[in-house]
């Protein structure tokens, strides 16, 4: 064992700990993921072979044919493991896996055998002072030659045709697993196989070190393009290390300092010392770990502290912005730089689901102010509505792949075809309140790059800031249209004043009503109070996805606390809206044909089937075995309205439950029906026109109501040509609130 740490077994044990470091960090990364484990075994194999060297150029000749024959078992598992790894990277697409594996493995089973057998492979191993140890092989090393070749050229081909058939980020997986492990198989082949055949051995060691080639361009492709996600967990390895370094290092200078300065570690003067010495160690690790953090993510992973930086700035400047054209260039300007992009456009959806030109830089379609063909396409919008994430053109054939319909297929390949021929790489939805309200188009990155996990979450999170910014910049806009109209009114009232008392008197009421409309609509809707709601989802959202690290458990049972809030309070200025927009007489209410009455009322039951059952109250839904005939409506405000009273009956009934039926004839009614705390006859004269007035029995069982929701509806079901009405015997007796709206069938 005299040459152990020599210089050629030092950088063996090197290269071993760098293997190790990475095995362990995809292993414990996915302890229940086949790939990982896979490739880990494979990392094993790996580590196996180098020790062995170490070992057999160590040895004595006692134990050099042992260490030797090791010595070449352990490429075997190397070759078969690596193969095996090939068959379910980057996903398994065979269905009959593990026969071949087990295959794969028989056959590395009889070689192991045929090494083991005396002199089969391996005759004899001869110490030469000076000099690396000599092999003599039979006349069957071929067998060991072609195993291994066969063995990793099979693996490298099964790499090369999913290189070639992947796509994006995956394509670059593949690559760079396949150059590491190909350029350090080749040179192992050399100096480990093909040379000490023909009688050379002085660089029989150096394939044990070309592994690290490997670990290098696994590493890049870990950090780089997400290879098995485990980047985060190579940013908490790599603050782990450091902060283990700095208390080892701290610790042997205090017994340096106490056996130098102060007699020993168990002096009384170092006990008097210690209890300054001890808090001032916690206080200084804690700003330590702390400022590692910062340097991991700015230096160690540029990119996301970046992102941070551009989250940050975005959500600052759009705080204070109402313009809506200034806000489309702030976003398509952020999204240029942070990416490095050469055009993006912003489209905004209209009322009658069609699209308008908002901003182009550099357009990736024909040309600035046109629209793009496939933004007009009912499945794409139908598609990105319902999933609410970016959508990448580069996903799309293998989207296909995956599905049985063969119209969705067709679909999903014209899409495809679409966005390439405008080099559209990525459509991103704009959403507020979950609802689709624009698209922004981006084209493909100027280094050719695909985009990676980092990209895709700061683009969710931009769009969701945009999305909320977009929609306070149009109710600005609508704000600053509400005050004209109003104005407007009060020109042509004040007219009417000078003609007749009368008249003065009616025209008077009427503007006190429309100012004080005015008022209510603007000390409650005005921009400033969206603007730090729009702030606090937004952070709310930096934090719950982990953005500035991952939050301990109490912080985010709070932060998703305040995101129910603040959506309650988001809900209640939409309300407002309403309700201002239908006291001044705007249309608000685009009727539209096969609107389905039972779905609503479905979807409406299974959102409160969980507050119901919290109350321990019963909700049903007893539908007719008949199909109901659809109406004309507008799907949202209608399902707005029924709703509300769904809601309102679960809310002020403790006992019992409620009840929902459904009649189809020349109308189509429903009929909802609690056990709640009834309603008195006195109030259901007017019931559907006040607003902001609750019951006595109301305000008890739900303090916090506001008192509109039922106005609404009925403004919202009038709009609809239909007819909304309760009935009740009295408080603690429930209530029952029919709904009747024309069918299609009734000509309406």
């Amino acid at each position: 064992m005299s040459i152990l740490f020599d210089g050629i077994n030092i950088l063996l044990i090197i290269t071993a700990v760098l293997n190790f470091s990475l095995g362990l960090l995809i292993f414990f990364n996915g302890i229940k993921k086949r790939i990982n484990i896979i490739y880990s075994l494979n990392i094993v194999a790996i580590i196996s072979w180098i020790v062995a060297m170490i070992l057999y150029r160590s040895a004595s000749a006692e134990t050099n044919l042992f260490w030797c024959t090791v010595l070449y078992v352990a490429p075997t598992f190397v070759a078969s493991s690596f193969l095996c790894f090939t068959y379910i990277f980057p996903s398994q697409k065979e269905k009959r896996i593990w026969p071949i594996i087990s295959l794969i493995m028989g056959i590395n089973l009889i070689l192991v055998a045929m090494i083991i057998w005396p002199e089969f492979i391996i005759k004899e191993v001869n110490i030469r002072p000076g000099l690396e140890k000599q092999i003599i092989f039979s006349n069957y090393y071929w067998f060991y030659f072609i195993y291994t070749s066969f063995f990793f050229t099979a693996g490298f081909y099964r790499l090369f045709k999913k290189y070639l058939k992947s796509i994006g980020i995956e394509r670059s997986q593949i690559l760079y697993l396949l150059l590491g492990y190909s350029v350090a198989a080749n040179l192992a082949f050399i100096t480990n196989l093909i040379l000490p055949w023909v009688g050379y051995f002085f660089v029989n060691w150096l394939g044990q070190v070309f592994t690290g080639i490997m670990v290098v361009f696994t590493s890049y492709a870990i950090l780089r393009y997400r290879l098995m996600d485990i980047r985060i967990v190579t940013r908490k390895a790599f603050i782990y290390f450091v902060s283990s370094a700095f208390a080892y290092g701290f610790f042997y200078f205090l017994i340096w300092f106490y056996n130098g300065f102060l007699g020993g570690i168990f002096s009384r003067s170092s006990y008097i010392v210690g209890l300054f010495v001890a808090p001032s160690f916690v206080i200084i690790f804690l700003w330590f770990y702390s400022a590692l953090q910062k340097i991991a993510n700015r230096y160690f992973f540029y990119t996301l502290y970046n992102y941070q930086r551009t989250i940050n700035g975005l959500s600052e400047r759009l705080n204070y912005i109402n313009d809506l054209d200034e806000i489309n260039n702030l976003i398509v300007d952020t999204v240029k730089q942070s990416m490095q992009l050469d055009r993006a456009c912003v489209f905004l959806l209209k009322e009658d689901g069609g699209t308008t030109f908002c901003k182009a830089t550099k357009s990736v379609g024909p040309g600035n102010n046109k629209d793009i063909d496939f933004l007009h396409n009912e499945f794409f919008l139908k598609y990105i509505r319902e999933r609410q994430k970016p959508l990448i053109r580069e996903e799309l054939p293998m989207m296909a792949k995956r599905l049985n319909d063969e119209k969705e297929i067709k679909s999903l390949l014209e899409l495809n075809s679409d966005m390439e021929k405008i080099e559209a790489s990525l459509c991103l939805p704009l959403t507020s309140s979950k609802k689709l309200i624009g698209i922004i188009v981006l084209g493909p990155k100027i280094s050719g790059d695909a985009y990676t996990k980092e990209d895709l979450e700061l683009l969710n999170t931009l769009s969701y800031q945009a999305g909320i910014a977009i929609d306070n910049a149009r109710l600005y806009r609508e704000i600053q249209d509400f005050n004209k109209n109003l104005q407007q009114k009060v020109d042509e009232q004040t007219k009417e004043l000078r003609k007749a008392y009368e008249v003065e008197k009616k025209a008077r009421q009427e503007l006190e009503k429309l100012d004080k409309n005015k008022n209510q609509f603007l000390l409650t809707i005005q921009h400033h109070l969206r603007t730090p709601l729009t702030a606090m989802m937004g952070y709310g959202d930096l934090i719950l996805n982990g953005t500035f690290g991952k939050a301990p458990k109490k912080i985010v049972d709070v932060i998703k606390k305040m995101q129910v809030r603040t959506q309650e309070l988001i809900k209640m200025v939409n309300e407002f809206l309403d309700i201002t927009q239908f006291q001044l007489g705007k249309e608000i209410i685009l009727l539209k044909p096969g609107v389905d009455v039972d779905d609503i009322i479905r979807e409406s039951v299974e959102e409160l089937k969980f507050e119901a059952e919290e109350k321990g109250i019963y909700l049903k839904f007893e539908k007719q075995k008949i199909k109901i005939l659809p109406v004309k409506a507008d799907r949202e405000k209608l399902k707005a309205a029924i709703f509300n009273i769904i809601d309102n009956a679960v809310k002020y009934t403790d006992k019992g439950g409620v009840v929902i039926k459904i009649e189809d004839g020349k109308n189509v009614k429903i009929t909802v029906s609690d056990t709640g705390i009834g309603i008195p006859k006195e109030r259901l004269e007017n019931l559907f026109d006040r607003i902001f007035e609750r019951g006595e029995g109301a305000e008890k069982t739900f303090a916090t109501g506001r008192g509109i929701g039922l106005y609404l509806s009925g403004q919202i079901i009038k709009y609809h040509n239909g007819k909304i009405w309760a009935e009740s015997e009295g408080d603690g007796k429930g209530a029952t609130f029919y709904i009747e709206l024309p069918s299609e069938s009734a000509g309406n």
